[in-house]
């Protein structure tokens, strides 16, 4: 994956940023559910790296349970506003960083746990993403990657069709079983499933890396 395509898909987010928080808001419900699934994973001395972060939303709630956070998103204009969140919010355990999840800059196996929430379907490339996540994430490691499966019913395919008009593309429209597969196929192995209802639908989903000599306790 080279910078150019990731500097493409930076484009819409960063057009997008003002507007984000705002947009965010509508969907407020399955993400207070979704981050209260997220806090119940987490330990009190993991270091987390979420990709995609955003405007930080994920990050910021947290990093009040985490020893530290590290955050990246291709858009600096999102990264701005998550930075001057985490000042006003007092948060000084989160580290942003403008970055893309196709290639990064940190070490193998320096994580605990890796989130990247909604992300991977609007990336053109998410198999490169998860071969990412996979070299930084430690062997025992958590992958946490809740995704809205914009293939999954008649409904989300239609929701799906119309926010494209607006700008936003998924790249890929997912069934539940598609994108658990394709976590699978990227050499994780599936703890959780589950799918939280709403216009569309949401899967939140845990793995941990497959090794070579069976499945990591």
């Amino acid at each position: 994956m080279d910078h150019h395509t990731a500097s493409e898909e930076s484009k819409f987010w960063d057009g997008f940023a003002a507007s984000y928080d705002r947009f965010m808001r509508r969907v407020s419900d399955i993400y207070s559910l979704l981050i209260e699934l997220i806090w119940n994973e987490l330990k009190q001395d993991d270091h987390v790296l979420e990709i995609a972060t955003g405007t930080g939303i994920i990050a910021l709630e947290i990093s009040r349970k985490v020893r530290k956070v590290t955050a990246i998103d291709i858009s600096a204009p999102m990264i701005d506003i998550a930075r001057e969140k985490a000042v006003k919010a007092g948060a000084e355990n989160i580290e942003f960083g403008i970055q893309s999840g196709y290639a990064t800059p940190f070490d193998d196996r320096q994580f605990d746990v890796c989130i990247v929430a909604n992300a991977l379907h609007v990336m053109k490339d998410p198999e490169q993403c998860l071969k990412e996540i996979r070299r930084v994430l430690k062997t025992e490691g958590l992958l946490i990657a809740p995704t809205f499966c914009h293939g999954e019913t008649f409904k989300a395919r239609i929701i799906s069709k119309l926010m494209e008009f607006s700008g936003f593309r998924a790249y890929h429209k997912f069934t539940i079983q598609e994108f658990a597969d394709l976590v699978e196929k990227s050499g994780f192995r599936i703890l959780k499933k589950q799918s939280l209802e709403g216009p569309m639908p949401l899967l939140y989903l845990v793995a941990k890396p497959y090794v070579a000599n069976g499945f990591s306790a």
